[in-house]
């Protein structure tokens, strides 16, 4: 009898994960016309930008405590350092390669970000 139970509990959750994107798929099907191009791309946008962000808020303001984030403190100094020397760098490989006006946002961002080597490989 422990056996079902237990099955029942861990079966929950991903009956409703199933039942939900059952939902959606009928929802976003053409067939039906329930949700139309227009509001699929709204919903998708909303997801994207609103759902995730505070997926993600909600689950690390359960897990980030005032002692962890002391324990991290050289995290924002990494990411302040990686940004500066990636623009400096950047910069000067704009200045060596006279790239293209329009490119100039590009290779500064990718190098701001910490991705210059893979500017440099393109």
């Amino acid at each position: 009898m422990e056996f079902g139970r237990f099955f029942l509990i861990a079966l929950m959750p991903v009956l409703k994960v199933l039942i939900i994107a059952a939902l959606g798929t009928l929802l976003a099907l053409n067939r039906f016309g329930i949700l139309k191009t227009d509001a699929s791309m709204h919903l998708n946008n909303m997801v994207y930008y609103v759902f995730v962000p505070a997926i993600s808020v909600s689950i690390l303001a359960e897990t980030i405590t005032f002692k962890s984030l002391a324990m991290l403190w050289f995290m924002p100094l990494n990411i302040l350092l990686t940004f500066i020397i990636g623009s400096v760098l950047g910069w000067l490989l704009l200045k060596l390669t006279r790239a293209p006006r329009h490119l100039h946002g590009l290779v500064l961002g990718c190098c701001a970000a910490g991705k210059f080597p893979s500017i440099v490989i393109c």
